[in-house]
């Protein structure tokens, strides 16, 4: 499994996607802290956190349109590597279980979507710092909740793994992904958010900070179950399925 994991890091060499990985969450906080500037007066008011107001500001629009679109981006870039000239019948030549290589492409995939998350968590910081925020940062908010969002997106990043995998086409995963980002926001706000994966990254990551959001432990506890059941479902077809 070292020797697939060594193969997909090499790949990624000739890649864009860590730089879309970084700069875009970068970009969205640097719109997030011109905002706070220009309404600093009325989001300072009435003795309010800034740094919370700063993560606030770029976390609604990070999570909520963002952040499920470059999942379907990373995801879909990783699988085209191999859908494109029909890769996958000579990949799959190797002297290697499939099985493995599946699992990799995935962790491949969670750990680029990681550094996402770790992009704009550094950004927050930094440029909170260059704004002249005063008081200590509120670690709990900055690095743990977009943490949160993490774990709550499992789910996303393995739908769209597997219709990347099952499909050649990019428009298929990539017209999911952005399609059922759109109403994410809405969603989350009803009693429809459960069964609605979109929705969960925005629970966890705006939870506390608005009583609709907060859903509680609950939304990891489904993120978990239905992450464990859309990969199991899409190993055992890509063991099984002739891939030409």
């Amino acid at each position: 499994m070292k020797d697939i994991l060594a193969i997909e890091i090499l790949k990624l060499k000739n890649s864009k996607i860590l730089w879309i990985t970084i700069l875009a969450p970068a970009f969205i906080v640097v719109q997030g802290g011109i905002n706070l500037i220009r309404y600093y007066d009325l989001f300072t008011g009435a003795g309010q956190n800034v740094w919370n107001q700063l993560y606030t500001q770029s976390m609604i629009f990070y999570v909520s349109i963002l952040f499920p679109i470059i999942i379907s981006v990373i995801i879909t870039l990783i699988a085209r590597m191999e859908n494109l000239n029909s890769c996958w019948k000579y990949y799959l030549s190797l002297p290697v279980h499939r099985g493995k290589i599946y699992i990799v492409k995935f962790i491949i995939g969670c750990a680029i979507v990681f550094i996402d998350v770790a992009a704009f968590i550094l950004s927050v910081i930094v440029v909170g710092k260059l704004i002249g925020i005063n008081g200590s940062v509120p670690y709990y908010t900055i690095l743990l909740k977009p943490l949160m969002a993490y774990f709550a997106s499992l789910p996303i990043i393995s739908i769209i793994y597997v219709l990347s995998i099952r499909f050649s086409q990019m428009t298929i995963p990539l017209g999911v992904g952005i399609g059922l980002t759109l109403p994410a926001m809405i969603v989350a706000n009803t009693r429809y958010w459960i069964i609605y994966p979109w929705s969960y990254p925005i629970l966890a990551a705006l939870g506390g900070d608005f009583d609709v959001f907060d859903k509680g432990s609950v939304t990891f506890l489904i993120s978990l179950l239905l992450l464990l059941a859309v990969f199991s479902l899409g190993y055992a077809g890509f063991v099984k399925r002739d891939i030409e």
